[in-house]
């Protein structure tokens, strides 16, 4: 059974994402394995959060949200009938992905992209543009938009 690897950010792609890979999954009767990975919040240089105490509390926040939208997107899968297993992990997202794709020997990443400027890029990173830099197998770009 083929594997394809769903890393969700719950942004507003998500649910283009999952449409997506849902057609992919059941046109190659492949299995998805959706995923989120949650960043540590940071706070360096940022003006609006000058009590550091409170990160642990909103990081804490942060994870319950992302798990309750992770088993929300799960259960969208399997009442369509795909295979799903749901994946829940903590660090740099291009890593991880990258790191779960190779573990999993997935035959495709389908995954979302915001259309940030190349500026915003350029100053803070593109999760899809390092995934499709060094990817151990073919990688599908989901606009945001139509």
């Amino acid at each position: 059974m083929k594997t394809l690897l769903v890393p969700l950010d719950f942004s507003t792609a998500t649910e283009r994402v999952l449409q997506t890979a849902i057609m992919l999954a059941k046109a190659l009767a492949a299995r998805l394995v959706v995923l989120h990975v949650l960043q540590p919040i940071t706070a360096m240089g940022d003006p609006m959060m000058p009590d550091l105490t409170q990160i642990p509390s909103l990081q804490k926040a942060a994870e319950t949200n992302a798990r309750t939208q992770l088993a929300n997107a799960y259960a969208q899968v399997a009442a369509q009938g795909v295979s799903v297993e749901q994946e829940f992990h903590d660090g740099p997202a291009s890593t991880v992905i990258l790191e779960r794709a190779r573990a999993l020997s997935a035959d495709l990443v389908v995954m979302g992209s915001h259309g940030h400027t190349a500026l915003y890029d350029l100053l803070l990173g593109s999760t899809s543009h390092t995934v499709l830099k060094n990817p151990p197998c073919p990688v599908v770009i989901v606009p945001s938009k139509k």
